[in-house]
């Protein structure tokens, strides 16, 4: 049965070797055989797994799977052969060679031929070079005017640390032989709830990102920890459009203060603003308040607000009301643009 290994290994098609290699040891460090000895299931998936990475690992079978897709790559691959799958019985399937630093590489080796007649040479205990840990993005959603003027945010998570009690390797020994460490299921990895504050600095854009340095997964053999990558998503403003550093907004104005003129007050950020109004306004008109917008940050002037007038109309016109009315329409006609 032909299977995909990118939904094999849980990883998209624009996945890096790095990634590909990282989400490969986590399951591999799950399902490997002298983790789950006895366990069929487990080993099947190992198999999978092994099978998934053989091919995305390798840059020729990574291209031709691509070009050809699943069932072209397993039946009409490589000149017609198809693929031909890894043996994992024979000893030249190498482990070292795709799981070498499953378990940390280098120091001493424990040989052995593990359940499905899985090759040994798997290597506990020893130290290869310290590795960064992965990186950890998350989403925060946010207002316009928390984006505009800054903001200190709380996230309440659950942080990767290492596992104290199996030191990040997932596993056990024990009387000569090893185990899934329970303390972390053999993922090699704890969650630690954490409170943590976030600083959203003024005028952040939509999609931009904060860096929390040290607060990723962690590093393998002594290295730093990942990063977590905060990313911004600004809710829409129900006052308020954004251009830039620039701010939109309608402006609801009375007809007598259209017709003679007057003051109002208009939204702004941070409170409100006075706008004097001309006698004889049109309804639609745009008006610019300067510097009401996103407020100056290092060499980012600050930007302007830009309402437009919406006209508000009397209500209902009493007997009284509307003979003013007409009067008014006889001595001044509206004024109609030219065509």
């Amino acid at each position: 049965m032909s299977l995909d290994p990118y939904t094999v290994l849980g990883v998209a098609k624009s996945a890096d070797g790095a990634a590909i290699k990282s989400a490969y040891r986590k399951l591999a460090r799950k399902y490997h055989p002298d983790v789950n000895p006895g366990d069929k299931a487990a080993e099947d998936k190992f198999k999978e797994i092994s099978e998934a990475y053989d091919i995305l690992s390798d840059p020729a079978k990574k291209q031709e799977y691509d070009s050809l897709g699943r069932e072209g790559f397993y039946e009409r691959g490589f000149g017609g052969a198809g693929y031909q799958r890894p043996d994992f019985n024979q000893s030249e399937f190498s482990f070292d060679s795709i799981f070498g630093d499953l378990f940390g590489g280098g120091g001493g080796r424990r040989s052995a031929r593990g359940a499905g007649g899985f090759p040994g040479n798997i290597r506990f205990g020893g130290a290869a070079g310290p590795r960064k840990g992965d990186d950890v993005n998350l989403k925060l959603a946010i207002s316009l005017r928390e984006a505009a003027l800054g903001t200190e945010a709380r996230l309440e998570l659950g942080i990767p640390q290492t596992c104290p009690q199996c030191q990040g390797q997932g596993v056990l020994s024990a009387g000569g032989g090893i185990r899934a460490c329970p303390n972390c299921a053999g993922r090699g990895q704890v969650n630690h709830l954490e409170n943590l504050k976030v600083q959203i600095p003024a005028g952040i854009k939509d999609g931009q990102k904060v860096r929390l340095k040290t607060k990723g997964s962690p590093g393998d053999n002594g290295g730093p920890a990942g990063d977590l990558l905060v990313e911004v998503a600004i809710n829409p403003d129900p006052v308020f459009t954004r251009k830039e550093r620039d701010l939109y907004a309608d402006l609801p104005v009375g007809l007598y203060d259209l017709l003679l003129g007057g003051e109002v007050e208009a939204p702004t950020l941070t409170g409100r603003a006075q706008l004097k109004v001309p006698a004889g306004t049109q309804n639609g008109t745009r008006m610019r308040l300067k510097g009401q917008g996103l407020p100056a940050v290092k060499k980012e002037p600050a930007g302007d607000l830009y309402v437009t007038i919406k006209a508000v109309l009397p209500g209902k016109l009493g007997p009284e009301a509307k003979k003013l009315a007409m009067q008014l329409a006889e001595a001044a006609p509206p004024a109609m643009a030219e065509k």
